[in-house]
């Protein structure tokens, strides 16, 4: 499908954002700039930026953000300076499209480094203007969506960053929509044949279980209507990578039994149906309704509405079954399920206020921001830097835990309570003396699980063993501070 600014600005105009007229002027600076320059599919090269400033537009980010999607690769690629940027369009706009330029003019020692210092200059940008992941994000999904001009080597190595990069950074930020896009694509590329599998199984599956899938949708709309709920039950079927995921997941836990391979039915959340309600009490009354009326899996039940995941998401989750189809049931109002869907993006959309007036609030939000900026702070070598970032907050695994103000805290797999303290606060670490979880106490040196809830007691100070018992480079960082501190004194 090939995008005009037409369509840009009907989708501008479809969600109310705004700023037509500069959007276009920026278009023509980048029509102008990009002019002569050609895509590897033989398409004049501002068909890209134009994608990008679509994806962006659809995804309900602001005018500053796709003006800046529209200009992402003059920098690179063209003769026109931030300057000039910044004197036509802003400083907000100059600082994003830096955000997502590559370093220019600068000699490396291997491709690595230059890799490792892109990225860590991407990450930084972070810290300044959290929408940079949005632009970075949105002009990682247009490329996937047109690697096939790539050779199979290029197309490998872009498909491998993207899970391994802008895949945890959309998660990060709450775009699902995005995230799911760009897992998909990556899969596809990196192991076809696996692809083509599973998405024959989820046909297959989806083809069979079609009357009974069509008649829960029926049943539930008609007990919402019976209970006077206003909702719209919409059915969403899990995507190919993350059933893979699934799959494999559950198969681990069947490598070293005789039990046989694990099929698509005993994935829970295969399918779901989506009950979207006109405020956050109906939720609960369409949770009462569902319970009521269907065979419940009480161990799968989560309230992510009283209890938010660290990345915005809202809603209340549970498990039935029917026919031996396992479901799940995923409820929340309107603007939860356009957070749900979108992230951040929608989530500043909502607020209504220039995102000047919101970044403060969203660094306070979200754990993400707080954890990136520090270890930022404290490795100046985009080598460590990135590593860091990878291991702590791209980890594969991750535990999940409540604080005392039933806070979901994400800490990476393995972190104890010494290292919940030092999220908490400098004070509460280097002040900890009991940890106490679950209404029992610990070790300090105890691995947190999923679900723990964590509370301290104070009047204690960091001892020898904890610095081995850490997972987090905060609380390494605290710990040695602490004994650099004592040694000196």
């Amino acid at each position: 499908m090939m995008i005009t600014i037409d369509d840009v600005l009907a989708k501008v105009r479809e969600n109310n954002i705004g700023g037509e007229e500069v959007i276009r002027r920026a278009y023509l600076l980048a029509s102008k700039f990009h002019e002569g320059q050609f895509r590897q599919s033989g398409e004049p090269y501002v068909t890209h930026p134009l994608h990008v400033a679509y994806i962006l537009a659809c995804t309900y980010n602001d005018i500053e953000t796709i003006i800046a999607g529209l200009l992402h690769d003059t920098i690179e690629d063209t003769d026109i300076t931030l300057g000039e940027i910044e004197s036509m369009f802003g400083s907000s706009v100059a600082r994003l499209v830096d955000g997502v330029s590559k370093l220019k003019g600068l000699n490396f020692s291997s491709k690595s480094e230059k890799v490792e210092a892109n990225t860590a200059k991407i990450l930084r940008a972070i810290n300044e203007d959290i929408r940079v992941i949005s632009i970075k994000c949105a002009d990682r999904l247009h490329n996937m969506e047109t690697i096939g001009f790539k050779t199979v080597f290029k197309q490998k190595e872009n498909a491998l960053e993207t899970i391994d990069l802008y895949v945890p950074l959309a998660y990060r930020i709450g775009m699902y929509e995005v995230k799911k896009r760009l897992e998909d694509l990556s899969f596809k590329v990196l192991n076809p044949l696996e692809y083509d599998d599973v998405n024959r199984q989820i046909e297959e599956y989806k083809d069979i279980n079609k009357d009974t899938l069509d008649r829960i949708v029926s049943n539930i709309e008609k007990s919402l209507r019976d209970n006077n709920i206003k909702g719209v039950v919409k059915l969403r079927i899990k995507e190919v990578y993350s059933t893979y995921k699934k799959l494999n997941k559950l198969n681990k836990k069947l490598n070293n039994s005789n039990t046989s391979i694990v099929t698509l039915d005993a994935v829970h959340d295969l399918f779901a149906v989506k009950i979207i309600t006109d405020d956050y009490l109906d939720c609960y009354k369409a949770l009462g309704v569902i319970h009521e009326e269907y065979d419940i899996d009480t161990s799968r039940m989560k309230d992510f509405i009283a209890v938010p995941k660290t990345n915005l998401y809202k809603s209340l989750h549970t498990v039935f079954n029917v026919n031996n189809c396992l479901m799940q049931a995923q409820i929340r109002t309107k603007d939860m399920d356009m957070v749900d869907t979108y992230g951040l993006p929608y989530y500043i959309y909502s607020k209504n206020k220039p995102f000047s007036e919101v970044q403060d609030e969203i660094r306070d939000s979200l754990q993400f921001c707080k954890d990136l900026n520090f270890l930022s702070e404290y490795f100046e070598r985009n080598d460590l830097y990135v590593e860091k970032v990878k291991k702590e907050l791209f980890a594969k695994e991750n535990v999940y835990v409540k604080n005392k103000d039933n806070k979901t805290i994400e800490l990476p797999l393995g972190s104890t309570p010494i290292d919940l303290a030092f999220l908490e606060g400098d004070i509460t670490g280097y002040n900890l003396g009991k940890a106490i979880v679950n209404g029992i106490e610990v070790p300090l040196d105890y691995e947190l699980k999923n679900n723990d809830r964590v509370s301290f007691v104070m009047g204690g100070s960091p001892e020898d063993y904890w610095l081995d018992s850490v997972k987090t480079t905060r609380a390494k960082e605290m710990i040695l501070k602490y004994k650099r501190t004592c040694n000196y004194s």
